[in-house]
């Protein structure tokens, strides 16, 4: 159903050393090696004992890879940009093309921390893309608990009717990848939307298949109604060869505002 390119993992020691990994598997196992056990990615040397057996766990799901920290000292997130903030990996937490996981390898004195470096590269999933001057451009906003839609534009926010079910799992399925506090573009790829609406393929009814024939009556049918003009998309648009991309913005605004409250 995809020829895109495999999920890697590049990983670099503190001295700078980089091996590249192929996620071909649904789950691999990172920290070090012991007597009678062996991670899929070993760190290896850990002179001061930093690294644990289980470090953290990679799994994919859906089509997308999750990190799990398992660590006694912790793993790390750094979200895409080098210049992005570092901060502990919470619970199990979903990795975008780019970011980058920091495992403490080696301490020089008392300011000089060594890391190892787990990078996530994967340029065909959902990742954020820049939305372009704020309030330049239509979004929606996703009501969670509610299950409603309201397009924004111009610093107000309209009501959306009339969405079917599988609508609002792709609505639903986008906006859960952004990252909730500014405007923000999210992108998918055709085999990561599919699985959204109708399951991984492993789990499709015998003799029945889904593609991107499928998908693409969802977003017309989507288009009709979050679109101010459908025939011109700018809300939920194509991204050629690669997917689609919604525009999502922040919610809720103050109860001031005049918008409608699910």
């Amino acid at each position: 159903m995809s020829n895109r390119p495999p999920v890697r993992l590049r990983v670099t020691s503190p001295t700078g050393k980089a091996r590249m990994y192929d996620l071909e598997k649904a789950l691999y196992t990172v920290g070090r090696a012991a007597p009678g056990y062996e991670p899929d990615i070993v760190l290896d040397p850990d002179p001061q004992g930093w690294i644990s057996r289980l470090h953290c766990i990679l799994d994919r799901e859906h089509g997308q890879w999750w990190v799990t920290d398992h660590a006694r000292n912790g793993t790390l997130l750094q979200r895409g940009a080098p210049d992005t903030e570092v901060r502990p990996v919470r619970g199990r937490e979903l990795l975008r093309h780019r970011d980058t996981l920091l495992v403490l390898g080696d301490m020089v004195g008392d300011e000089a921390r060594l890391y190892w470096s787990l990078t996530y590269l994967d340029a065909h999933a959902t990742q954020p893309a820049p939305p372009g001057p704020a309030g330049s451009r239509p979004g929606i906003r996703y009501d969670s608990v509610g299950c409603r839609v309201y397009r924004v534009e111009g610093g107000r926010e309209t009501l959306v009717e009339g969405l079917r079910p599988k609508g609002h799992q792709l609505l639903r399925h986008m906006v859960s990848l952004s990252g909730g506090r500014h405007a923000e573009a999210v992108a998918c790829d055709h085999a990561e939307l599919i699985a959204a609406l109708w399951r991984p393929p492993e789990e499709w009814p015998p003799g029945r298949s889904y593609n991107r024939t499928d998908l693409a009556g969802v977003v017309r049918a989507v288009r009709l109604r979050i679109e101010p003009d459908p025939a011109d998309p700018r809300i939920l648009e194509t991204v050629p060869k690669v997917g689609y991309r919604l525009y999502v913005h922040p919610g809720p605004r103050s109860r001031g505002s005049g918008a409608e409250w699910g």
